[in-house]
């Protein structure tokens, strides 16, 4: 009885972790992807063919989520400085294709994306970050210091293609649900990285060997 339990219960284990969910990554005119002006002027544009990029993030829908930062008066306050403290105060989400602005200004397209793990076809959230400039990955864009970076809304309860079908279900197309975003000059304090918490635990255990022995 034992045996047939444990079988049972890596047989789910094995089928929940090739269970999946496509959706099709892109934009539509009236979804742009914007940005600043300047950095004292938040009249929105299109980004550039080939002015910045996208990424797309995804969860199963009704994952926690904590934004990587939120857009004032004075441009984006990003609370994460790169992609991986993002990540790891958002257990669940993954990061998934980057795409580039082009070949017209603010829209994109990163083509079909499978979401796992996920119940096959299952339901998922999502949002889309965004930066300007050269820099092929966020954590590039922010270290910087120039580029302007965003976040889109966060979009739950899309349901996905399911490509465990014969045909394979067809992907949800991102754009019914994608309402655009603005890209913004980087403002505020972020997150520190575990390295940095290490080297304030060394320097202050070092202040107080240093006042023990005077």
């Amino acid at each position: 009885m034992k045996k047939l339990v444990g079988i049972l219960a890596i047989s789910a284990l094995a089928v929940s972790a090739f269970a999946q969910g496509t959706i099709a990554v892109g934009n539509s005119g009236t979804s742009l992807v914007q940005q600043w002006k300047s950095a004292s002027d938040s009249t929105l544009s299109s980004v550039a063919a080939s002015g910045g990029m996208v990424q797309f993030l995804a969860a199963a829908d009704g994952t926690a989520f904590h934004p990587l930062g939120t857009l004032g008066s004075a441009g984006f306050a990003n609370a994460y400085s790169t992609m991986a403290t993002f990540l790891a105060a958002n257990t669940g989400w993954n990061a998934y294709n980057t795409a580039n602005i082009a070949p017209i200004a603010g829209r994109f397209n990163g083509g079909t994306v499978t979401v796992s793990p996920l119940a096959n076809g299952g339901k998922i959230e999502y949002v889309m970050v965004g930066w300007t400039g050269a820099s092929t990955t966020l954590d590039a864009a922010i270290a910087s210091g120039s580029a302007f970076v965003g976040q889109s809304a966060l979009v739950t309860g899309i349901a996905t293609g399911d490509p465990t079908t014969s045909p394979p279900g067809t992907p949800t197309v991102m754009n019914a649900s994608f309402a655009g975003m603005t890209l913004a000059p980087l403002t505020g304090a972020t997150v520190p990285e575990p390295s940095t918490f290490a080297l304030a635990g060394l320097g202050a255990a070092a202040m107080l060997i240093l006042r023990r022995r005077k």
